[in-house]
């Protein structure tokens, strides 16, 4: 799959590549993001674990930003700019809707059998698992989610 003219994939330093995506506040434009994530991904050498993983962080994050930072079902816009190299890929996404912070709520006891454990967390617990940094914040009327993943191991 080669959509790189839809891409806004630029050399932001020597060291990082950068993708930049605007998205409507929909279900709908999770896929599109998916593909272009993708194409991106094979861009900078992503293996199939990390592209799978980076898009279902992404699809976990965004279907929150829509849930609860646009409960009423009012448009926005959500960016998704990720930066990465060969040692670690950085993720932002900024939206401006409600204050919501994805990471309040503990993770869910993944011990227990799935009929005994309470609806939702789980997609959290992913993120948390597949990243090694996330944060939280608001500002300027945006939420923002950092989130980086290493590729490498320092020693």
């Amino acid at each position: 799959m080669n959509k790189q003219e839809d891409l806004d994939v630029t050399e932001s330093t020597t060291e990082y590549k950068q993708f930049l995506k605007h998205l409507p506040n929909t279900i709908d434009s999770i896929s599109s993001l998916a593909e272009d994530v993708e194409v991106f991904g094979e861009e900078v050498g992503w293996d199939m674990a990390i592209l799978m993983q980076v898009n279902l962080v992404l699809e976990e994050l965004i279907v929150n930003v829509i849930d609860y930072g646009f409960p009423d079902g009012r448009s926005g816009i959500i960016d998704v700019l990720i930066q990465a190299n060969n040692k670690e890929i950085n993720i932002h996404i900024t939206d401006n809707g409600d204050a919501f912070d994805p990471f309040q709520n503990e993770s869910p006891d993944v011990s227990l059998d799935i009929e005994d454990r309470p609806i939702g967390g789980l997609g959290i617990y992913l993120v948390r698992s597949y990243m090694h940094d996330y944060d939280y914040s608001y500002a300027q009327n945006h939420n923002i989610v950092k989130l980086t993943k290493k590729l490498t191991v320092e020693e």
